[in-house]
């Protein structure tokens, strides 16, 4: 595997450990270490599905991830789409002998997370020591004008996961347990949600009824009422800003939920 692989097969791990609890499918595509597609189904080909949906244009030449074995017809839609990495706790011997017909495709068997508690990093000459982000969020404080529903609440918790493992400013907006848009790396927040928005209008996804993640504070209530514009009504953040109550009034005002987690991820 080149630098590259194992770099972005490093952060296709580390996303995956944070759905370790649940019984769902789960299917992620990374890119260049940002989450381009990745969607929680009751079935594999499923989940495939809906994380391709996502993004199918940046899914190109990426590093693919499950929870969940890799079975035949999972591996003939996925073998579709050229791909470099794919990892998975097990392959169905009908999907390996699909997957393995092509040439220079890495295929890796998933046993454990191996990650310590600290992350090194060189810099400036030397060597930068952390804590690994562990916890998505620290407390669910509902603080906007209707409390959350149940499936708002999933969907917060999925997208607030997934923001974590963007490069900040992350926005991550999500749909019925399916990202449906993002946008990363963005010098201003409001340029991620404008990105994010523009990436769900592209490939046809509705935004009607999603919820918003947002791995920093709102400065400005500006990101809650663009977001809002295009269809989101539920939004999940750390808070911690000195105009919080900006966001705030603004969700009060319109209806909608509103989560402070008092835990910024700001992955660089």
């Amino acid at each position: 595997m080149s630098y590259n692989n194992l770099v972005d097969v490093e952060a296709a791990l580390q996303l995956m450990s944070d759905f370790a609890g649940t019984t769902d499918a789960v299917f992620a595509i990374i890119k260049h270490t940002n989450v381009c597609g990745v969607a929680q189904r009751s079935t594999t080909v499923a989940a495939w599905k809906a994380a391709l949906e996502g993004d199918p244009e940046s899914a190109f030449g990426g590093v693919l991830i499950s929870n969940r074995n890799i079975d035949a017809a999972t591996a003939r839609l996925m073998n579709e789409l050229f791909f470099e990495v794919l990892l998975a706790p097990g392959f169905e011997a009908e999907a390996l002998t699909v997957l393995q017909a092509k040439k220079n495709r890495i295929l890796l068997q998933t046993n454990e997370h191996p990650f310590s508690g600290s992350q090194y990093r060189t810099l400036l000459g030397g060597l930068l020591v952390q804590d690994y982000n562990q916890a998505a969020y620290e407390t669910w404080n509902e603080v906007g004008g209707v409390e959350t529903t149940t499936t708002q609440q999933a969907d917060l918790k999925f997208a607030n996961i997934i923001c974590k493992h963007l490069k900040s400013n992350a926005i991550a907006l999500v749909k019925n347990g399916q990202l449906v848009g993002k946008g990363c790396g963005q010098t201003s927040r409001v340029d991620a949600l404008r990105h994010a928005i523009a990436k769900a209008r592209q490939f046809n996804l509705d935004l009607q009824d999603a919820v918003m993640a947002s791995d920093a504070f709102f400065p400005f209530s500006d990101c809650v009422q663009i977001g809002h514009e295009a269809g989101v009504r539920a939004f999940i953040q750390p808070g911690g800003s000195i105009r919080d109550e900006e966001s705030v009034t603004y969700c009060k005002q319109h209806h909608l939920a509103m989560v402070m987690t008092s835990t910024r991820h700001f992955k660089h």
